[in-house]
């Protein structure tokens, strides 16, 4: 059984990640679309992670995760499978870390996010498909002993994604109703919903 998060824990996460992420901003979205959408009344604000270094949430827990490594894990290195933004947030944790980043990425992956991963210096693999992807990134973690950055599995990336959840809530005056998150593999939800449920229970 997976443990509860605590916001215990989750304040320590947000320490020491420290300024290697940014506290995002906020925005209240306004105008006629809205209004129009979700009634004149109903206010909307958006946590905006895509001004996150690397531009996504992802470098929370990728770098969380590699924080927690002992230093002889850390001198192995790691790997991560990716078509894209995981892949970018492991190779900028790994050289915020000083350490080397092998990322398995799909062979279909936007060119930006790869010339982002070498321009962090990670070296790249290629996979045909998702399934190869994950069977080359295995044995990777196998043959050489470097740490696997699961994109979205894992107490610790949930941990990291708890902070967004908290500093949402602690920037938010007042309390909101209902917090909306996007779902993939489900990393960010159970980060940003324990986060909510222990600050705003009910």
């Amino acid at each position: 059984m997976i443990p509860s998060l605590t916001l215990d824990e989750i304040r320590a996460a947000r320490e020491q990640l420290g300024d290697r992420v940014v506290t995002t901003p906020v925005h209240e979205w306004e105008g006629s679309l809205r209004a129009e959408m979700l009634g004149p009344q109903t206010r909307v604000f958006l946590k905006l992670e895509l001004l996150q270094r690397t531009g996504t949430f992802k470098a929370r827990g990728a770098l969380l995760n590699m924080l927690r490594l002992t230093p002889e894990e850390l001198a192995r290195g790691v790997t991560a499978i990716s078509a894209g933004n995981h892949a970018v947030a492991v190779a900028y944790a790994a050289k915020a870390l000083g350490i080397n980043a092998k990322v398995v990425m799909i062979k279909t992956a936007n060119a930006l996010r790869v010339e982002l991963c070498r321009k962090y210096g990670a070296e790249i693999e290629f996979a045909e498909n998702a399934h190869i992807g994950f069977e080359r990134v295995k044995q990777v973690e196998a043959e050489e002993g470097r740490a696997f950055i699961h994109p979205f599995e894992g107490v610790r990336t949930a941990l990291g994604t708890a902070t967004v959840g908290l500093e949402f809530c602690e920037q938010v005056q007042p309390r909101l109703d209902a917090v909306i998150v996007p779902i993939g593999g489900g990393g960010l939800c159970a980060g940003v919903a324990s986060a909510v449920k222990l600050l705003w229970p009910d």
